[in-house]
């Protein structure tokens, strides 16, 4: 980081678990914005301090190159859809391409070791999805980590447990 310069966190998908990350370096004095899937959540996202902007995911973003401009951070929390990471495949080239990126996190599950019959995992241990929706992941942090390869841009991958919070946990499923 340059010294006197603000990192600015871009996010893929402010829901949960990246507008908790979100609130977090806002207090520590970082510039946020990010995308979210409809007007009343950008209203308040936008209400908390932070630029946000609705992507639907499925389409180019209107204004992309001015939303993510001055980016030192990004992150994606957003799904890969049965046809592969959606923010892949319509911004990777743009995202590759930004100058001032330093570092990109990616947000997966650990469902991409698939079942394991109880036995201990770790970030060592064979890639085995059970679903479409493991491999699904597998595939996507395999995207995202071509931008390291690639293009010399530090990726890292998240493999979450589970994400929980108001109403999101197994006892309200069952």
């Amino acid at each position: 980081m340059t010294p006197g310069t603000t990192p600015r966190l871009f996010c893929f998908g402010l829901g949960y678990s990246a507008s908790a990350l979100a609130r977090g370096l806002l207090a520590e004095g970082w510039r946020i914005a990010g995308t979210c899937r409809d007007d009343s959540s950008r209203d308040s996202l936008v209400a908390q301090g932070i630029e946000a902007h609705v992507f639907d995911g499925q389409s180019p973003m209107d204004g992309f190159d001015a939303a993510l401009a001055g980016t030192t951070h990004l992150l994606s929390a957003a799904p890969p859809s049965d046809a592969g990471d959606p923010i892949l495949q319509i911004l990777g080239p743009q995202i590759a391409a930004l100058t001032t990126l330093q570092w990109v996190g990616y947000l997966s599950t650990t469902g991409v070791y698939g079942d394991r019959d109880g036995e201990w995992v770790d970030e060592t241990s064979s890639l085995k999805p059970t679903g479409a929706r493991g491999q699904r992941r597998v595939d996507a942090e395999k995207e995202w980590l071509a931008l390291w390869r690639d293009h010399a841009i530090p990726v890292h991958v998240f493999r979450l447990a589970g994400i929980y919070g108001p109403g999101r946990n197994q006892i309200n499923a069952v």
